[in-house]
This record gives structure tokens, C-alpha cells and sequence, in this order.
């Protein structure tokens, strides 16, 4: 087995010890060094003390010019002798220069044979070099007192130093005494002595664990495989379709023949049980195909993506998604007798099959009432009382029916205790104050007031229900009213690309995270009557009938066309364009006439180099003769089409 229960017990516990004995390793070690160390600070200490008494019976001078002489030798072999009596590895006596940094040295010795000729021949009596003094060092030349120091040498090692001074007879300090003793050597000895002790135990604990193995495998681990061979045997007999099992029995009378008793009873009852599961599990797959095909019904009824044109001059766009396989929300846009548009939004209390078939209920009867009944509030009136009646789940419906006239600029509407929608002008998104009337399907006598509503060329509405602002992130956060005024603030959004944007951004917002309502959206935005034109010179002549129907002065009217005239010769001429569609917009003395194609990307603002008059004949003429009559222009190439506002303003008559 990869993961043998054995095989874990014995390495967690032998992990346990490791882990013990390297603590305890570690913390005896430390706590050697620290005694040790102690214990050298003083050895160190005492030895330069002794060197500096010793020391100051001699002149430093002298011994300096007479390296050779009987004293210089006695001396340096006393000091050697201490060196290696106290376990020192150099002793030093130099005059420090504090003022220039150098120091002369007096004498030099070692504990070691080698290491004593290599400095008794680089630290010559006289020999002066180059050293930035150590604090210590300055303390103890100016004050007298005795330090210790710690420094790494990277050619001698690390060593632990003690200072003294040597005074002569009128006690003025002469010299200074260093005692260097090997900090390395005590590190290297104490952990050797360490590794020797703890690899011992090592040894002996290795020798426990396996006679401690070797018991929890006889005792433990060759029962619990037996059960487990057991129970593994049983499932794959069962995955065959076998039905005869061998009782379990390891004989141990303890906790592993419980486990194995419990077992035996358990596969009594599974067996009991297996025909019952196989029922359900039919059942619920018959209940999922049949969900599965309510679903496909359902966005039969209503399309999960909508976008339509209506009355030419209303594009319609829509989403729905549900939060499970069938959802209680819908959405309706159609035609009415007199040739108005309706749409409605609606969200039907509850979830599941039951709120998707009340919806289709309630979605069939609305339109049904609308369009038999001219009078909008007494329809949604009538509406409310048939549901009421054939509601025995007492379930409701809010819901938002808007009536759009393309001969006016304003739409009627009715909120049935909806969310209110955004209504977007120019740009700017705000929420349509609307006071709701009661939910359908609530009370039988409810009344529904209609309410009026400005709706100009180029505005959007937006229905939504509160699966849109009620949408949570994994911060438990709702995507909330102010971040969807936020995504509608835009002047260039079509009613597609409105649904299209907030949809991106619920899923950028929720990121993953469950769907716990229905979404749906509608947006619905007015925009005037265009020409479809076919990339033809010939269809100019419908541009001109187009322009000079506009309520707008005679002369202007021959300014607008001039430059039509020389935009859709240039369309014609070089875009490889197949259709073109030319609209207009007319907002307080604002006049707009707008060229839609698909053609090759040009933009009419892009700065071109300056030509003289004679070079016009190559072209460029008309593109500046347009630039000339109007008051601007709007260029944008959006979803691979070139879209060219010509802005006019209505008093540009001369």
C-alpha cells in the first residue's frame, strides 16, 4: 500500500524522537558553547593579565632593537609557555598608534609549532602595519581596564580576545597585551562530542522502533489490512454482483473486532438497502431527463438571448438565466392591435418547476389582456383577477409592462411592485421614479394606475429583476443598485450592448460563485428611422429625397446633402462596404445625420499632411469641403463598422 497505517506510525513516532533528541542536541550544545565560552573569557582574561605583569619589567623599546637578546628570547618563551599551558592560540604585545591607525609589534606567539614560525617571521619584532584599532582596544589603552573581544579573521579564524595594558615604571601605558583564544576549536570539539553521544542514542532508539514495529504489525497492522481486505472484497463482490460474504473475524477482542463486528451488521443493512437506492436513483434520473426537457421548454418560450428591431425604430435586447433548471422569471416584447410596442419583465415568487409553471401562466395571460384590451390599466386589472382566482398556491408576480408609441416621445407604463428600471438619456443613468402598484396576483380588487414617461431618440429603458442587483460575490456582497447605475452610465451603449456589458459584469462580479436567483434583463432603446441603402451611387437619390423631407431651412437641407453627397461617394467608392445605413437625429438645435457601414476601417479626423491647390486633383477635396460646412464631426469604428456623425446646428443657414 502507498500509504501503509504502519508505515505512518513508525515514522511519526520515529520523527517525534528525531526531533527530541535533535532538540535536545541542540539545546545541550548551546549550552556547552555558552559555559564554555564563559569559561574562556575568563581563561583568556587571566592569561593576558599575567603577560601584562610579566611585560612590564621590560622596556619595549629595547626589546624592539634587540629581538636577539637573552631577555627578548626569555620573555617570548615564557609567554609561549602560557600560550600553551592555558590552551591559548596567539599572545601578542604591539604599541597601538590610535592617531594613524598601526600598530608596531613587540612580540608575537603561538601555541602551535607551525603557526608560531609563520608569525614570529610576518610579525617581526618592529614590524608595523596597517590596523583600524577595535573599540575594545581603544577602551583598554586609554582606561587601562581589561576587555574581551569577539572579531573573525578571514586568514586566522574566529577567536575571543582579551586586552591589557603594560605599563612602565611611571605607570604611563606602553604596550598592549592580546590573548587570542580559537572559538572554532571549542565549536568543532563540542559538536563532535555531541554528534559521538547523540548518534549512540540513535542507534539504540533505531533498535526499539523496529522490536516496537515488529509488535504493532502482528498486533495492529495485520488485523486492521484483514478487515480492510474484507470490506474492499465485499465492495468489489457487490460492483460484480455477487451477493456472498464472509463474516469478518481477526479474533484480537478488541477495539479492531468491534470495527470488524460493526462491519458485518453494516453489510446486512447495505444489502437491505441497495434495491431501495437503485428505485430511487431511477426515479431521480426519470425526474432529471423530465427537468431537462421543462428547461428546453421553457427557453422555447422565452429565448435565453433576444434582439429584435420593432417598428423600426425600437431595437429590443433581453437575457434570462436561471438559478436552477427552471426558473419563475420571464420577459415579453410584441406588437399590440394598434401598432404600439409592449414589453413586460416579471419575476414569479419562488423557484423551481412550480414558479416556472405559474410563470408561463402568468406570461400567456398578460399578453393575452393587452392585446384585447385598449386600456392598459384596465388589462393588467384583468389580469390580476384571473390570477388571483386560479392561484391556489397563493403564489404572486411582480411585474413592469411598458407601452412605447413610435409616433410620440414619451411610453406608458405600469409597475406591479417591481424593481424600479434604469432610464439612460444622453448618457446618464438614473432610476425611474415610479411608485409601485400592488404585486399580481396579491388581492382581486388591487387598481393599477398608468404613468407617463419621456422617451426621446437615442434613450434606453432598463428592466431588470432582483436577481440582477441581489447577485452575491464570495465576499457576500450584492452587486447592488450603485454598481449597476455605474455600468449603464454610457453614451454609446446600443440596447444589446447594455444587456451584453451588465451580464459580463454580474459574472466578473459574482466570479464563479453560486447563482441563488433568476436573471433577467431587457432594455429597450428608441432611435429614429434609418435608410438601409445598397453600396450604390444610384441609391444617392434616396438620400437626397431623405434629407429634404427633414423640417429643417432650404438652405440648410442643400449644406446637409453637399456633404452626404461626398461621404457616400467616398463610401461607395472605396470602402468594399456591402450595405449602408444613414439615420438622423435632431435634439434641440443639434442636428445629426449619421453613416453606418461595414466597410474597410477610415477614420475622416485623422490628421493628413497639408496640400497645395493643384494637388487636390489627386483627392482629398471633398473630405475637406465636408470638414468645411459642418459644425463637427463624430467618428467611431465599433463592431467592425465605420459610424460618422455629421453634426449640423440649425441656425447654420449662410
Amino acid at each position: 500500500m502507498k500509504n501503509s497505517l504502519l508505515r505512518r506510525i513508525v515514522v511519526c513516532i520515529l520523527v517525534v524522537f528525531l526531533v527530541a533528541i535533535v532538540i535536545f542536541g541542540s539545546l545541550s550544545c548551546f549550552d556547552n558553547i555558552r559555559r564554555t565560552t564563559s569559561l574562556t573569557g575568563n581563561i583568556v582574561k587571566s592569561a593576558s593579565y599575567i603577560v601584562s605583569q610579566i611585560a612590564s619589567d621590560y622596556d619595549m623599546e629595547n626589546l624592539i632593537n634587540n629581538p636577539s637578546s637573552k631577555k627578548y628570547n626569555y620573555l617570548k618563551s615564557s609567554l609561549r609557555s602560557i600560550c600553551i599551558g592555558e590552551g591559548l592560540e596567539y599572545i601578542f604585545i604591539y604599541i597601538p598608534d590610535t592617531k594613524n591607525n598601526q600598530i608596531k609589534y613587540v612580540m608575537v606567539v603561538a601555541a602551535d609549532d607551525e603557526k608560531n614560525n609563520e608569525v614570529s617571521e610576518d610579525r617581526k619584532a618592529g614590524t608595523v602595519i596597517e590596523h583600524k584599532l577595535f573599540d575594545a582596544e581603544v577602551q583598554t589603552w586609554n582606561s587601562g581596564e581589561s576587555t574581551i573581544y569577539e572579531y573573525s579573521n578571514e586568514k586566522y579564524g574566529r577567536f575571543m580576545s582579551s586586552y591589557n595594558c603594560i605599563y612602565d615604571k611611571n605607570n604611563k601605558p606602553v604596550a598592549l597585551v592580546c590573548a587570542d583564544y580559537s572559538l572554532e576549536k571549542i565549536y568543532t570539539e563540542i559538536i563532535s562530542e555531541i554528534v559521538i553521544k547523540m548518534s549512540i542514542v540513535i542507534v539504540a532508539l533505531f533498535a526499539m522502533f523496529a522490536l516496537m514495529a515488529l509488535f504493532i504489525k502482528k498486533k495492529i497492522y495485520n488485523p486492521i489490512t484483514m478487515v480492510f481486505m474484507s470490506m474492499k472484497d465485499y465492495i468489489s463482490d457487490k460492483k460484480a454482483g455477487k451477493k456472498a460474504f464472509e463474516p469478518i473475524n481477526p479474533e484480537t477482542n478488541d477495539e479492531i473486532q468491534l470495527i470488524a463486528d460493526f462491519f458485518n451488521e453494516m453489510v446486512v443493512d447495505i444489502d437491505s438497502y441497495v434495491d431501495k437506492i437503485k428505485t430511487l436513483a431511477e426515479e431521480q434520473a426519470r425526474a432529471g431527463t423530465e427537468l431537462d426537457v421543462a428547461r428546453r421548454i421553457q427557453y422555447g418560450i422565452i429565448s435565453k438571448e433576444k434582439n429584435i428591431c420593432m417598428s423600426d425604430n425600437f431595437m429590443v435586447s433581453a437575457r434570462m438565466k436561471s438559478a436552477k433548471q427552471v426558473g419563475g422569471d420571464f420577459y415579453d416584447s410584441f406588437l399590440l392591435k394598434n401598432g404600439n410596442i409592449c414589453t413586460v419583465i416579471g419575476d414569479v415568487s419562488g423557484k423551481g418547476v412550480a414558479a416556472s409553471l405559474f410563470m408561463v401562466f402568468v406570461k400567456t395571460l398578460i399578453r393575452e389582456k393587452l392585446i384585447d384590451i385598449s386600456d392598459v390599466s384596465d388589462a393588467i386589472k384583468s389580469a390580476n383577477l384571473e390570477i388571483c382566482e386560479s392561484n391556489p398556491e397563493e403564489m404572486f408576480v411582480t411585474a413592469f409592462i411598458a407601452i412605447f408609441d413610435s409616433e410620440s416621445d414619451k411610453f406608458h407604463y405600469i409597475n406591479a411592485g417591481h424593481n424600479k428600471p434604469v432610464i439612460i438619456k444622453n448618457g446618464k443613468a438614473e432610476f425611474l421614479e415610479c411608485s409601485p402598484c400592488m404585486a399580481l396576483g396579491v388581492f382581486d380588487d388591487s387598481e393599477y394606475k398608468q404613468c407617463i414617461c419621456d422617451f426621446s431618440n437615442g434613450d434606453i429603458l432598463y428592466l431588470y429583476t432582483d436577481g440582477v442587483t441581489e447577485a452575491v460575490n464570495a465576499d457576500k456582497e450584492f452587486f447592488s443598485e450603485k454598481r449597476l447605475l455605474g455600468v449603464c452610465n454610457n453614451t454609446e451603449y446600443t440596447a444589446n450592448s447594455l444587456c451584453q456589458n451588465i451580464s459580463s459584469s454580474l459574472e466578473s462580479f459574482i466570479n464563479g460563485g453560486e447563482q441563488f436567483d433568476d436573471i433577467t434583463m431587457l432594455a429597450v432603446k428608441r432611435q429614429d428611422k434609418s435608410l438601409k441603402l445598397q453600396c450604390e451611387l444610384s441609391e444617392l437619390e434616396k438620400i437626397q429625397q431623405y434629407i429634404f423631407k427633414l423640417d429643417i431651412a432650404d438652405k440648410l437641407k442643400k449644406k446637409i446633402f453637399l456633404a452626404c453627397d461626398e461621404v457616400f461617394s467616398n463610401i461607395v467608392n472605396y470602402s468594399g462596404a456591402d450595405l449602408i445605413f444613414v439615420s438622423y437625429n435632431k435634439k434641440a438645435d443639434k442636428i445629426s445625420i449619421i453613416f453606418r457601414d461595414n466597410g474597410k476601417k477610415f477614420d475622416y479626423l485623422e490628421d493628413r499632411p497639408k496640400k497645395d491647390f493643384d494637388d487636390f486633383d489627386d483627392g482629398g477635396m471633398g473630405i475637406m469641403i465636408v470638414k468645411k460646412i459642418c459644425t463637427n464631426i463624430v467618428y467611431n469604428y465599433i463592431n467592425s463598422e465605420n459610424i460618422l456623425e455629421l453634426i449640423f446646428t440649425d441656425n447654420q443657414n449662410n
